[in-house]
């Protein structure tokens, strides 16, 4: 049975895309324990000021970022952003060198990897966009995920296995060098488009008829016009929010996310504080960090391949959004009777396996049943500043509680009622989900 229909001229690119996601995806899985390490070195009592600087610097670049890839293809700038990242990699390098680093270092390299993260995955797509024609997008995408997945694999094992011999500012030169090597991969492909974009214009001319009709049909590399990049849908930046406060459906989204958002920092607090208690060696927390991101990305492949397309036919949408919040509760729970380090361990790497491989394409189908209006505009609110608002005031939240004297199991037992809020709203949205299903039926 072939596994992907693919054409003859297709193999090349479709491999080098692979391989163009696998240094992006394996440079920050490299890195990604290291910043981990950062919130702990920086003490895991100021983690809130970490929250609120990154939620701060993400709001003041997003504009440029937005300004730059509206104005400018992908394929024009990306090579000089990655080589700016690669960069920046090297500049942390010689300053991860001293030991004794200030705290102003570590608190600048958390922030950065956060901002990272953020800007060359969602970089990654609008190439590969850009690359791609829509046809062919929706038969490669799905194998090209398969090698970022690898390097999300690789990434944690190069980690995990070099940090104690060679330290942290070596892992910084090796990304930079993973990331500085994507750039071929990236000018490959720009060739290969433009390559491809000669031959469909010699294509062309072979009929002035024909010629005339794709003209008005597609943009200048030759990619049909698709609603994605249809008409604008105007409105300003509140837009989205104006949306949202009049439908009781988003708004409950809304609390989900935030709801989901305050279990995730909780949980991520908790887990560096007792890392913190447990190792007194910074290389040894940054391999148990490893060490996490491998287990997890391990997990959401398996689920992934063998779970995640058949749970909605075997459970049901409103059961499928609820596994992990009730998952995350039953975990506080545990946490609650026993708050020991592989009871958080394995709460983590079933939260972030369970999001990446299920939380989220649950998510994503909570706004198929909306307007086009309000998929684009207050999805767009929701996923930046709803979600980075959430993780910002539970990161001060649960400083609060503690300030309160909410220490011990407390911290846990509240957890835990947050959790049963969540599957609460949860629950309610997956009979909502139905019903606009129903409707729109």
């Amino acid at each position: 049975m072939k596994l992907i229909s693919l054409k003859k001229n297709e193999v090349a690119p479709l491999l080098m895309a692979c391989l163009h996601f696998y240094l992006i995806l394996c440079t920050y899985y490299i890195i990604r324990p290291i910043r981990a390490e950062m919130a702990v070195a920086n003490g895991v009592d100021n983690i809130q000021w970490l929250f609120l600087l990154t939620m701060l610097v993400l709001l003041a670049i997003a504009p440029i970022f937005g300004w730059i890839t509206s104005r400018y293809r992908t394929r024009q700038f990306l090579s000089y952003i990655t080589l700016f990242f690669a960069f920046n990699l090297v500049v942390f390098y010689f300053l991860f060198l001293d030991p004794q680093r200030p705290a102003w270092v570590t608190r600048a390299f958390y922030v950065w990897v956060n901002a990272f993260s953020m800007f060359i995955v969602s970089l990654f797509w609008s190439f590969m966009n850009d690359i791609f024609e829509t046809k062919q997008a929706r038969r490669l995408f799905a194998f090209i995920t398969a090698g970022g997945t690898a390097g999300a694999i690789s990434g944690p094992l190069i980690t995990s296995s070099l940090v104690e011999g060679m330290g942290l500012a070596p892992l910084l030169l090796i990304s930079a060098t993973t990331l500085t090597t994507s750039t071929l991969t990236i000018r490959w492909l720009v060739n290969w488009r433009k390559s491809q974009s000669v031959l469909s214009a010699k294509a062309n001319e072979a009929s002035a008829s024909i010629a005339t009709d794709r003209k008005l049909d597609t943009d200048e590399i030759g990619k049909p016009k698709d609603s994605k990049f249809g008409d604008s849908l105007g409105g300003g930046a509140l837009s989205g929010l104006k949306l949202i406060l009049n439908s009781p459906y988003l708004l409950a989204i809304c609390v989900f996310i935030t709801l989901y958002a305050v279990s995730i920092t909780f949980v991520v607090i908790q887990q560096a504080e007792l890392i913190e208690q447990t190792y007194s060696d910074p290389t040894q927390r940054t391999k148990l960090f490893a060490q996490i991101d491998l287990g997890v990305n391990v997990l959401t492949l398996l689920i992934q391949i063998f779970v995640t397309s058949k749970l909605l036919e075997w459970l049901g949408f409103r059961t499928t959004l609820l596994i992990i919040p009730l998952g995350i509760t039953i975990g506080f729970g545990l946490i609650a009777v026993m708050p020991m380090l592989p009871i958080l361990i394995a709460v983590e790497v079933f939260r972030r396996a369970g999001d990446y491989a299920i939380m989220k394409p649950a998510r994503e189908l909570l706004f198929s049943v909306v307007s086009r209006e309000e998929k684009y505009k207050s999805k767009n609110f929701i996923d930046t500043a709803i979600l980075r608002t959430g993780d910002t005031i539970s990161s001060w939240l649960y400083n609060g509680v503690k300030i309160l004297g909410a220490g011990g199991t407390a911290i846990p037992a509240i957890s835990m009622a947050i959790g049963c809020a969540w599957c609460v709203v949860a629950f309610w949205l997956g009979n909502q989900y139905k019903q606009r299903q129903k409707d729109q039926s």
